[in-house]
């Protein structure tokens, strides 16, 4: 009885073992399946975030127009040139214009537009001129009217009357001792006299867009109608430095004739005939071209540099009170000029 007993109860025990084991294995199922489910659903997800996902743009500043503005006009104040009013120097003159050749920019400018008299100035343009039409080894006749020139208080290189000379005497003589007689000779030689030849002076400069220009005559000598500003040859000897032979007779100290003439065998430049020195703290000027009248008073238009790059200065209108006390303020104020804007920038 005992026996049967204790079966039942092992049998019971067991049947209970079997529910538990079944309900555990159930459970375990059940997870699995779950587990299994989830996994799809993240490996789904995952998926579709990996088809569609783009990267993020990163937050761009918006520049408004008001933000433009500002910082255009600080940079055309950066870049505009100083005025008059903004230096430290005193100067002569009445209009400069200081221009880096190598990258166009202005660096100093003073009533540069104004209208005014380019004295001998003028024969930039004549000498740019005579390069043009000619060869440096044609023959040119000295024809002159020497007795007008004499009254008028011309600037002669020394040739006389008649003599044949090459074009490179004739461009030298123009352009170092400022010869008038040898200016109204290439007019003859080139244009057959001096109206044709300021004809083709009037077409270079409107062609340069020298839009304040007129020449009268070959010399400079004044002529109410014969006028320029500093703005206009700076945009004259920007275009002739380019001309290798305008370059060398420009940039010329001496030149040594095969034949003297009635000054000698050597030409000298009016500039550093002048000057004790072309030489000034941080560069030297190596060019240029002098004027005078008391009409314009004294002018130059001159070549500096600083090892590195090129300058060119074009000032007008020295004062003259007396042939005496202003006669080298011209060549004073392009050395007082360059200097300071060379170590300004250094």
């Amino acid at each position: 009885m005992d026996k049967m007993i204790m079966n039942d109860d092992e049998i019971n025990r067991q049947k209970e073992e079997q529910r538990l084991q079944k309900k555990e294995n159930f459970t375990r199922r059940v997870k699995l399946i779950r587990n299994v489910i989830l996994a799809g659903i993240v490996a789904g997800i995952g998926i579709h975030v990996a088809v569609n996902w783009e990267p993020p743009v990163p937050p761009t500043k918006v520049v408004d127009d008001f933000s433009r503005d500002v910082r255009t006009v600080w940079i055309e104040e950066l870049l505009r040139p100083l005025r008059y009013s903004e230096v430290t120097f005193e100067m002569y003159s009445n209009q400069a214009l200081l221009i880096n050749l190598s990258n166009g920019r202005i660096l100093f400018s003073h009533h540069a537009d104004e209208i005014t008299y380019p004295a001998s100035v003028t024969k930039i343009m004549t000498v740019l001129i005579g390069i043009e039409h000619s060869e440096m080894d044609e023959s040119v006749v000295i024809q002159a009217d020497f007795d007008a020139l004499w009254w008028a208080g011309a600037m002669l290189s020394g040739f006389g009357p008649g003599e044949v000379r090459s074009m490179s005497d004739i461009l030298h003589g123009i352009m170092l001792p400022s010869g008038a007689e040898a200016s109204s000779s290439l007019a003859y030689h080139i244009a057959g006299g001096e109206a044709g030849f300021v004809a083709l002076m009037n077409e270079k400069a409107e062609e340069l867009g020298m839009t304040n220009t007129h020449f009268m005559n070959t010399t400079g000598l004044h002529d109410d109608n014969h006028y320029t500003t500093a703005e206009d040859i700076a945009i004259l000897l920007t275009y002739a430095l380019e001309n290798p032979e305008f370059r060398a007779i420009f940039t010329a100290q001496t030149y040594e004739l095969a034949v003297p003439n009635s000054l000698g065998h050597t030409m000298l430049s009016t500039l550093f005939n002048t000057i004790d020195s072309n030489e000034f703290e941080g560069g030297a000027i190596i060019g240029g071209r002098t004027g005078f009248t008391f009409e314009a008073g004294r002018c130059l238009a001159s070549l500096a540099t600083n090892g590195e790059d090129e300058f060119i200065l074009i000032t007008f209108g020295t004062p003259t009170p007396d042939l005496v006390t202003n006669a080298t303020a011209h060549i004073l104020d392009a050395l007082l000029i360059h200097e300071y804007f060379f170590n300004l920038h250094r």
